[in-house]
């Protein structure tokens, strides 16, 4: 390009504003920063959701899970060497036997089925829910129990109160039917985990009482072992490299066992959600073809004089798409800005909450990862790119004689 038609082309094209007045143009970038804000705050918020989903579930449940192969308690004896085994592995971080059942809570005639979960609060072993523990104590004595937040809910109790645990030995069993086992304990404080299945079905009690509501003697029925944050999405791996060094008289279950499906079923509705709602994006760009045309139609004398001049049709239609281009990219970021403050607008609300019978978590998060910020701006751009360049086609079908005569 020359100097003179680069002067001509600043001139008649660059330097009059009132295409930036126009209603089409305005419309065109409120569009954009609209589809685009709610494309990004969209896409924010689902990654809050994998991310605290995954966070929860890792810290409620043990990375790795160890129990005998036939479902029969561990001896105390075998727990001490299995302990020394697994701790040679360096991605292992804490190792805790514990027992689990199925029990009862009662509460007059309310009653709610419950996890029984047994630990050792001795000391010898590491407790790896104590910052779980929201009110109350985490560390607690025979006779005491640690309830979820939403089973104490359900059953009108709270910290200080006395709740009864029924466990149904159906290998006891009487004339009049079962003959359950059944404690009553002071409930020494409120667990939380954010996982409301977790919250509403468990009750965390000594080993000596768990020994004496199940009628067993002393022994553990697993391990829980909880590896180093940067092993823990190696846990199938590890977990197979224990298999085999313990031998098949154990089993050994990671904990994508039982959840990478539902955080693969997350992760694939979230980008799901993103591709529909890049659509929005592309209904904008029916404005942004609207815009350039408009801007076309207002300006074809002044091309028409351009093309006179010697200015060819791709300096021309260059020169259009940097001004509008450029339009579009500020749109863009303005946008992404805007969802931000909409996804930590919605995190920071209060008048709405998640169900976490539905949704397994009751709390809206919102997370800013820089990849999916990069994503949604090559996408957004690609899509407003495309609808540049679609109407500057008329520019080459524009007739020099027939402008200057109508004009």
């Amino acid at each position: 390009m020359n100097k003179l038609e680069r002067f001509f082309l600043e001139r008649y094209i660059k330097a009059p504003k009132r295409n930036l007045l126009r209603f089409s143009f305005m419309f065109m970038i409120l569009g954009i920063v609209l589809s685009v804000s709610i494309l990004s705050a969209g896409l924010n918020l689902f990654q809050g959701y994998e991310t605290s989903l995954k966070e929860v579930l890792l810290g409620s449940f043990p990375h790795i899970t160890i129990q005998d192969a036939d479902s029969d308690y561990l001896s105390i004896d075998r727990v001490k060497t299995l302990i020394s085994q697994i701790s040679k592995n360096p991605a292992v971080e804490t190792i805790t036997p514990s027992i689990s059942y199925s029990v009862m809570a009662s509460n007059g005639s309310r009653i709610r089925g419950a996890s029984l979960n047994a630990y050792d609060f001795s000391g010898k072993f590491p407790f790896p829910y104590a910052k779980y523990i929201k009110d109350g104590k985490s560390t607690i004595s025979t006779g005491e129990i640690i309830v979820g937040k939403y089973l104490a809910k359900e059953l009108g109790k709270k910290t200080g109160d006395e709740l009864k645990v029924i466990y149904p030995q159906l290998d006891r069993i009487s004339a009049l039917g079962l003959y359950p086992s059944e404690r009553s304990y002071r409930i020494a404080g409120i667990y939380s985990s954010g996982f409301y299945e977790s919250d509403r079905s468990q009750i965390i009690c000594t080993l000596s009482d768990a020994e004496t509501l199940l009628n067993i003697n002393p022994s553990f029925a697993k391990l829980e072992i909880r590896l180093h944050s940067k092993s823990i999405n190696a846990a199938t791996t590890i977990a197979t490299e224990l298999q085999q060094a313990l031998g098949m008289d154990l089993a050994v279950y990671p904990w994508t066992m039982f959840s990478a499906g539902l955080l693969r079923l997350v992760a694939m509705e979230k980008w799901l959600i993103f591709i529909i709602f890049c659509f929005l994006v592309l209904i904008a760009g029916i404005n942004v073809i609207s815009a350039v045309t408009t801007i076309i139609l207002d300006k074809k004398n002044e091309i028409a004089v351009l093309k006179t001049l010697g200015a060819t049709n791709a300096s021309i239609k260059k020169l259009f798409a940097y001004q509008v281009g450029l339009a579009g990219i500020c749109a863009i970021l303005a946008g992404q800005g805007l969802g931000a403050l909409l996804s930590l607008f919605v995190e920071n609300q209060g008048w709405y909450r998640l169900k976490g019978d539905v949704y397994f978590i009751d709390s809206l998060n919102a997370a800013i990862y820089p990849i999916n910020q990069v994503i949604v701006f090559i996408v957004a751009a690609c899509l407003v790119s495309v609808c540049i360049h679609y109407p500057l086609r008329q520019i080459d079908k524009l007739q020099i004689i027939e402008l200057l005569r109508n004009s």
